[in-house]
């Protein structure tokens, strides 16, 4: 009869625990639902990592297969309130991610604006401001 596997510790929720006797060797959480997501979640990282590309080119087959399957999306939607609710709860963080990115951008291009402008000579922080940044490069670069 074969021994049993040395008892290991979980790395997420720090228990000890007995590795299934087949997976001795690649079991790398205890078997709490909770605990195989964070491990599954980690793997997956790590190969996404290794792997950049894996996803590319999929839309041209998602959309061939959404039009071989008219109205599956519209379906699914009906069936599945909770996805729709947090399909549009990430959909506002992506928004207001982008948002302040771009206002990070545009924040930075005006600051660079007036410090060229700022190199001419007379040229007043003020008027800057309430001018229009771009006629007024144009107009002393001109």
């Amino acid at each position: 009869m074969p021994s049993q596997p040395a008892l290991k510790h979980c790395p997420y929720c720090g228990i000890t625990y007995r590795p299934y006797i087949r997976a001795v060797k690649t079991q790398k959480s205890c078997g709490k639902a909770a605990c195989r997501k964070k491990s599954k979640s980690e793997a997956h990282k790590t190969w996404l990592k290794d792997n950049p590309g894996c996803y590319r080119g999929r839309y041209v087959n998602v959309k061939r297969w959404l039009a071989e399957h008219p109205g599956y999306l519209r379906r699914y939607r009906a069936t599945h309130p909770e996805y729709i609710r947090q399909d549009n709860a990430a959909r506002c963080l992506r928004k207001q991610k982008m948002k302040r990115f771009r206002a990070d951008i545009q924040d930075g291009l005006l600051r660079r604006r007036i410090a060229r402008i700022q190199t001419f000579k007379g040229a007043d922080i003020q008027e800057t401001l309430n001018l229009k940044v771009d006629g007024i490069i144009a107009m002393m670069s001109g």
